[in-house]
């Protein structure tokens, strides 16, 4: 380790805190070398030299090859002055030029196996893979290499955790469809449709996203089964499709997307309208609901089914000012002499705006998805009204014994392994595989 430069130049005097440069003359010195310094004055008329002062440059690294520029100076320089060890528990400060120079080996007792991986970026995606959305983000924010790493392979990265975590809503909540939840692309590539532009990629944003309406979806389909409501394992992909038609904001963009076959096949529409009638039995239930099917057409006339989920899990609409207040918001129209008032808490410009295309914006009244839903049944003559009753007895008789299946308030996330046997053994998954084949209507498609 080289000596502080301090200690260099006052050699004379032991105080560290002297840091002005030392004068020198021919008076007081005794050079090895014949010159009287390097930058020295020229003799004087008397046969003299002049007094110079002498200074040393900080030691800038120009080549390892020929040392630094301190070394080349005190070779050469007239007066050699021994170097001296930095003395233990020194006061003098560090300074950026009195550090060692930087070298390139490793040391073993230092040695960190995450930045040792980030010099092998495919190790890299493998290890993004397991990596929950939230700490891959953390770890994108905190460290530098895997920072440029992620960045150089944005979209594969992203897209990688989303058909890991959410593999369903990756497909039916495409980023292209959000626009406000993609970015430019941190790579600088361009845009092979739009020339001149760079291309968006999905952010982590669009991740989150997926990966919550993948866990409000699962949660509503828990809330159904935990009241003896249970659907099959296609209703998971018809909700998330339910959710997707729910963001678009007017009539047109609905009505198209229902009548696309390859998005809306025969069955997904089979499926929704066992959906609908499941949450009619849920909220006028005998003995735990108090609802009608207007509160249905209530929440499925928001802007996103986690009002839907707030409702069965018992955290929205306690009471009677709660659901009053989202029935003024959605749909509820005031007298004349009430239009510039408030009504039980809500503003004048939210009242009755719910129902609205555009969410208030526009002036005609917005389909809901149940309404779009039996209305593409009729367009399609699947006569769905003829299987009504099959709808509303599925899942509640065994199709191989024809016994009750009994309800159970048991989470499906927390289930045991004895709770998934007896539902087996009841014959829970034999319904939901023949339900898969049952045949829809006279007019089947082919299902993808």
């Amino acid at each position: 380790m080289s000596c502080p430069l301090s200690a260099i130049l006052n050699h004379g005097d032991a105080s560290p805190q002297s840091t002005t440069f030392p004068h020198t003359s021919d008076d007081n010195m005794q050079p090895e070398t014949p010159t009287s310094s390097r930058n020295g004055g020229a003799p004087n008329n008397q046969g003299g030299t002049q007094s110079a002062s002498y200074g040393v440059l900080p030691p800038f690294e120009l080549s390892p090859s020929k040392g630094n520029l301190y070394n080349r100076r005190a070779n050469t320089s007239p007066i050699r002055i021994p170097a001296l060890p930095t003395p233990p528990n020194s006061d003098l400060p560090v300074y950026w030029f009195d550090r060692d120079p930087p070298t390139h080996e490793m040391d073993f007792n230092q040695f960190n196996i995450f930045t040792a991986l980030t010099h092998y970026p495919e190790l890299v995606f493998e290890l993004a893979k397991y990596l929950s959305p939230g700490d891959l983000m953390s770890l994108y924010a905190i460290s530098k290499d895997f920072h440029f790493i992620v960045n150089g392979h944005y979209t594969t990265i992203v897209l990688s955790q989303a058909f890991s975590k959410a593999p369903e809503s990756s497909g039916i909540f495409l980023y292209k469809c959000y626009k406000n939840l993609c970015i430019t692309d941190p790579a600088a590539r361009e845009n092979a449709e739009v020339p001149d532009k760079f291309r968006c990629v999905p952010s982590f944003r669009w991740l989150r996203f997926i990966c919550y309406r993948e866990k409000i979806v699962d949660d509503i389909l828990t809330c159904l089964a935990s009241e003896g409501h249970r659907l099959p394992k296609r209703a998971s992909s018809v909700l998330k499709k339910i959710w997707f038609t729910m963001d678009l904001a007017d009539n047109a963009r609905r009505i198209g997307l229902i009548h696309n076959k390859e998005f809306w096949t025969n069955r997904d529409l089979f499926v929704a309208t066992m959906f609908f009638i499941k949450l009619d039995m849920c909220f006028t239930d005998p003995v735990d609901g108090n609802g009608q099917m207007s509160l249905r057409k209530l929440l499925l006339g928001q802007r996103s089914l986690s009002t839907l989920l707030a409702a069965l899990q018992r955290t929205e609409m306690l009471n009677e000012l709660g659901l009053l207040q989202m029935y003024v918001r959605w749909k509820y129209k005031p007298a004349p002499a009430h239009r510039a008032m408030s009504i039980v808490g809500v503003p004048p410009a939210e009242i009755g705006k719910g129902h609205l295309e555009g969410w208030g914006l526009g002036n005609k009244k917005l389909l809901r998805p149940d309404e779009l839903v039996m209305g593409e049944g009729v367009r399609r003559k699947l006569d769905f009204h003829k299987r009504y009753m099959d709808m509303m007895i599925w899942g509640y008789v065994d199709s191989k014994t024809l016994e009750n299946i009994p309800s159970t308030k048991t989470v499906l996330d927390d289930e045991t392994t004895e709770s998934s046997e007896e539902d087996a053994d009841m014959g829970l998954a034999g319904s939901e595989g023949e339900m898969d084949d049952e045949p829809i209507g006279q007019d089947e498609v082919v299902i993808s």
